[in-house]
């Protein structure tokens, strides 16, 4: 699985799955709730690659370390079936980093943890209002 930052058109970036295609990316893994949607250069889109890539590039190993070891402390199931939640829990701490191979507290895991899931929270609406838009549209 590959990762980009994109552009969230809202003066802001956010982390996305590429899909197998190579063109179009899931922001929220919900196949029931949102569609994918397709990489324009105007998302200003930047390669993060893996989640190993991301983790040696970056210095987090100890952070994951750590991401993984408070998921599962918590009982979090996201841990095994979310890659994407994953890599943004751990793309929200190298943003607020000390330092290459920091171990982050449990205080920052778990304010990196709120970041993803307001963030998820966010897209979700926006592809609620997205599907309001498609389904109002006069039919021709």
């Amino acid at each position: 699985m590959t990762f980009l930052e994109i552009s969230d058109q809202a003066e802001g970036r956010k982390v996305v799955m590429v899909c197998k295609d190579g063109v179009t990316f899931w922001d929220v893994l919900d196949a029931k709730g949102v569609t994918p949607l397709v990489v324009h250069p105007t998302m200003e889109p930047k390669e993060l690659g893996t989640l190993i890539t991301y983790r040696d590039e970056n210095g987090l190993k100890p952070a994951l370390d750590a991401v993984i070891a408070f998921m599962r402390d918590q009982g979090n199931v996201r841990l095994d079936n979310d890659p994407l939640f994953v890599f943004r829990v751990l793309w929200f701490i190298r943003g607020r980093a000390t330092g290459d191979n920091a171990t982050p507290s449990a205080e920052t895991i778990q304010w990196a943890i709120e970041q993803t899931l307001a963030q998820e929270d966010k897209l979700l609406r926006n592809h609620g209002v997205i599907e309001r838009y498609v389904t109002s549209a006069p039919k021709q």
